[in-house]
């Protein structure tokens, strides 16, 4: 058996094992997964920071959304930080400015920068980062507030998700962020939350002090944050109900450059936490960092055998497609159609557990299709330009 084959066998091996770790997780904890979070009584002073960078078309509503919250307005501390935009954000975030809500502007030095600034100005027991292209439900604050009461948590997460378009990009990614969704509330039954995403996550502003503030220089400072709660031995929640609705991007480059950078920060951040590959950290450090660094080595190593396989294999077998497939019926073959046939499972799952998310047939057809692709490109262009050390800024 040569190294190719040999290499197929673990990379079949690693997709299976990864999506039934899932799958189990999901079936053992099911009835935890959506039981409805306990209410509470408890109604802390909530600082909330939204830093906004030339944001001009989306904040009135991304504003909106938090005054409208149902909260009292007197538990509310909304901060606003302008990083130096170019247009009129300041200006019309400057409008809503009230009892409850300051606006600030200051030189552009990047979200990180941002988010201390308003870290720095805020009153509350607990403090929310808010992106100013998104807006939260009603009841989303008292959705995550009652997580805190369970001894050790200091971060909580939202569901972030994409409101239904007629845009095929778009319900691409909607199908997306709801395997998002169901992965980070799946990965909070173990203590294994990655993320503490920018829409809405939620935090105990007395973490900051102990851990620090963001990382300023950090192109994905909102899990850098988390890996650093979860460094600390610290728990983070993930809230399925505490909706947030974000704007996606509408066209293929902003969605390649967006995601590049996701990528970029990811695998540099996993890098810089590798050391917590211990079993004091429990299933984060023993299964999930581990993990990420054998899903980004199977992605690479299958991109590499099929480019090998497109520069070597004889001529008869890249023409002659349809008999080459009848003489190359294997065991290999038999995996790989059992890797997708466990991969639609997966999506099923995740498609019923979001009830009031109706996904039409072909989106989800074309995610299962088209997936693959895209993340070629996101990983390409992500080792291009770590290999050019292109800087980022927003």
């Amino acid at each position: 058996m040569d190294i190719a084959m040999l290499t197929n066998y673990a990379i079949a091996f690693f997709s299976l094992f990864s999506l039934n770790v899932f799958i189990l997780l999901y079936l053992k904890h099911r009835k935890d997964y959506d039981r409805p979070v306990k209410p509470t009584s408890w109604t802390p002073l909530l600082s909330i920071v939204l830093p906004a960078y030339n944001e001009e078309q989306y904040i009135v509503k991304s504003i909106r959304s938090l005054l409208d919250a149902d909260y009292p307005k007197d538990k509310l501390d909304i901060i606003i930080v302008d990083d130096g935009s170019t247009d009129n954000t300041y200006r019309v975030a400057k409008a809503f400015e009230g009892q409850n809500l300051r606006v600030f502007t200051k030189g552009n030095g990047g979200k990180g920068a941002a988010l201390n600034f308003g870290l720095a100005k805020a009153k509350g027991e607990l403090l929310a980062t808010m992106d100013a292209d998104s807006y939260i439900a009603k009841n989303t604050i008292r959705e995550m507030i009652p997580h805190f009461e369970e001894e050790g948590v200091m971060a909580v997460t939202p569901a972030v998700k994409i409101r239904p378009s007629g845009s095929w990009l778009k319900e691409f990614q909607r199908v997306e962020y709801l395997m998002i969704i169901f992965s980070r509330k799946v990965l909070s039954f173990i203590d294994s939350v990655p993320v503490t995403v920018g829409p809405f996550s939620m935090f105990r502003k007395s973490v900051f002090d102990e851990i620090g503030g963001f990382d300023e220089h950090n192109l994905v400072e909102d899990q850098e944050i988390a890996l650093r709660i979860q460094a600390h031995n610290y728990k983070i929640r993930s809230s399925i109900t505490a909706d947030v609705y974000t704007e996606p991007p509408d066209n293929m480059k902003d969605l390649l450059k967006q995601r590049v950078r996701w990528q970029r920060g990811g695998i540099r951040n996993y890098w810089r936490y590798r050391g917590m590959i211990k079993p004091e950290y429990g299933d984060f450090g023993m299964f999930f960092v581990p993990l990420n660094f054998a899903a980004i080595t199977a992605f690479f190593l299958v991109l590499g055998l099929l480019l090998y396989s497109l520069f070597t294999i004889p001529y008869y077998y890249q023409y002659v497609w349809f008999e080459t497939l009848g003489m190359q019926i294997n065991l290999i073959t038999f995996i790989g159609a059992f890797v997708v046939l466990t991969s639609t499972i997966f999506l099923w799952i995740v498609i019923k557990s979001f009830k009031n998310e109706h996904i039409k047939l072909r989106y989800l057809l074309s995610f299962l299709l088209f997936y693959w692709y895209l993340m070629v490109g996101f990983n390409v262009l992500f080792l291009l330009k770590e290999l050019k050390r292109e800087k980022y800024s927003w």
